[in-house]
């Protein structure tokens, strides 16, 4: 069995190439990334349960796109954008229940900081607490830091696409991001501010 079709997040970007590139192609960059795929967990086992084990799937995938001559980039980057505006109208429906915005808020700290904690792998700093803004960078994040061991670090800006993306699903909180590690700059600048005039 190809070990894609057991990656969640990963499984509908198979439709993806299929609309982009036909059936026949799609099926044969699917079953070949899934061999990739096999070949980085072969060859480096520990892999299984690392953090940033997210990373894997989007770099055999690159791997595969590039040998093939098409734009990986493009295709998956267009594929986490459209992963994360869905995300984002679950987390807005979500958070549009009453209180739920506020609660949000009121824990906004916590949760940033259990989400981009040290023991998953990442290096944070303290911009700004709230009750004006919370402001986090990332200075080093697992996945961006996966990719470049395994030489293929562009691959996971598909993760950053996403992640952008369903950031803004939540009601009440305005979401900013201006830059990316895995873009090249010093760190992933996180700003969340309450603001009651968003949707």
């Amino acid at each position: 069995m190809n070990p894609l079709n057991r990656q969640w997040f990963y499984r509908a970007f198979r439709k993806t190439l299929t609309a982009s590139l036909g059936k026949e192609a799609a099926d044969q960059i699917w079953n070949n990334a899934g061999n990739e795929y096999r070949k980085i967990l072969t060859s480096r086992p520990d892999l299984k349960r690392h953090n940033g084990a997210m990373v894997l799937p989007a770099v055999a995938l690159y791997r595969v796109l590039t040998a093939g001559g098409h734009d990986a980039e493009g295709l998956l980057n267009g594929y986490g954008d459209a992963m994360g505006k869905r995300f984002a109208r679950i987390i807005h429906s979500l958070t549009s229940l009453p209180g739920a915005d506020l609660f949000v808020w009121n824990h906004v700290d916590a949760v940033m900081k259990r989400a981009s904690s040290e023991k998953l792998g990442y290096r944070s700093e303290l911009v700004s607490d709230p009750p004006d803004m919370y402001g986090v960078d990332i200075l080093s994040c697992p996945y961006h830091e996966l990719a470049k061991q395994l030489g293929d670090e562009r691959a996971v800006l598909c993760i950053c696409h996403m992640d952008k993306e369903y950031s803004k699903g939540f009601k009440h909180i305005r979401y900013e991001r201006y830059s990316a590690v895995s873009e090249g700059a010093r760190a992933c600048e996180y700003r969340l501010r309450f603001d009651p005039k968003k949707p």
